[in-house]
């Protein structure tokens, strides 16, 4: 009975070593944040595509949304500017191409209830609001950009979401595109809330291009998938690297030996353009490290380097990590060995 006993309290220690060794997000319940998800899209295919509506119903637009709708109009949409007497005719253009009208239905059916949505960028947001105090948080618009804008536009005090681009990795418009598989895995609505953190990473800390090789690429990268990771502490790491399950475990098997590769190769330290992105861009394969592994296989990378950092530096903070742009300096004292 007692070596039952002794057997059971072993195992409950081992169980709790083994749980106390992982990081556990901070309480953010207590902080509130104020932001409003705004459906613009729903607004704007609502009006009729005649010239006339839209002449009549552009002031509206302009008092209701104020900066967002021009820079929507001229920069993610591609219309003339407000005050050009071709705007009505490039409004009218877009409203009525038939493509956009099924685009914009097929959105207001998969994302009819914004609910779960709203709550999940709320919890984010408290977690940005927990880590940077003094940062505004920004409203969220949602529009449909005809596939032709990258899915997150930032200003100060919005963003704003191609909602479009997460109708899920099957959608028959990303097959229509001829949009690659490997690029279909991160179109789904479980990335929308860790892209828009990562369109705020982006913007508020941009890269530091003094010294532009791979090196500062992947630590650039490793610092943005640690925010996202921070500010999203349940995601899981398949999101946050844009992996399926066998591409992130092929990632953890053959850390070691990418970065052998890499140094063998002499690439850490390179400028080659091309070399930089056959590492860290899109591709269904990182090229360097052969068909078996995922594109952007450097970005993991990347991330350990970050982690490594901070195991050895553990009072530095994310506000103080993110404006940290000496990416050389980072790598020095992350003593990274895999």
């Amino acid at each position: 009975m007692k070596k039952n006993i002794f057997f059971i309290l072993l195992v409950m220690f081992s169980l709790a070593s083994l749980y106390s060794c992982k990081e556990r997000p901070p309480s953010v319940r207590n902080i509130d944040v104020d932001f409003k998800l705004i459906p613009f899209y729903e607004d704007l295919f609502s009006i009729e595509p005649y010239f006339q509506n839209i002449g009549n119903e552009k002031q509206r637009l302009i008092e209701q949304y104020g900066d967002y709708f021009e820079t929507y109009c001229t920069r993610i949409i591609g219309t003339s500017p407000l005050d050009d007497e071709d705007f009505v005719k490039n409004m009218a253009f877009f409203l009525s191409y038939e493509a956009n009208q099924e685009v914009a239905d097929t959105c207001k059916k998969y994302f009819s209830n914004l609910n779960k949505l709203e709550k999940e960028i709320k919890q984010a947001f408290k977690y940005y609001k927990y880590y940077f105090p003094e940062t505004i948080i920004p409203d969220v618009y949602l529009h449909i950009s005809g596939f032709n804008q990258q899915a997150i536009a930032v200003d100060s005090f919005w963003v704003s979401v191609s909602i479009e681009s997460y109708l899920g990795k099957d959608c028959v418009f990303y097959e229509w595109l001829g949009i690659y598989q490997y690029m279909r895995t991160k179109m789904t609505p479980e990335k929308i809330v860790p892209d828009i953190m990562k369109g705020l990473a982006m913007t508020d800390y941009e890269y530091n291009d003094s010294i532009d090789d791979l090196l500062s690429r992947m630590i650039y990268s490793g610092m943005i998938l640690y925010f996202v990771k921070k500010t999203n502490p349940k995601l899981d790491e398949e999101f946050l690297m844009d992996m399926t399950s066998k591409e992130l475990k092929w990632c953890k098997k053959f850390e070691r030996a990418m970065w052998a590769s890499i140094v063998e190769k002499k690439h850490l330290y390179s400028t080659d353009r091309m070399i930089m992105q056959k590492y860290v861009y899109d591709a269904p394969f990182s090229y360097y490290f052969g068909q078996d592994s995922p594109g952007r296989a450097a970005h993991f990378v990347g991330l350990k380097i970050i982690e490594s950092y901070l195991k050895r530096n553990p009072d530095v903070t994310l506000s103080q990590l993110m404006t940290r742009n000496d990416y050389h300096k980072i790598f020095l004292e992350s003593g990274y060995r895999p």
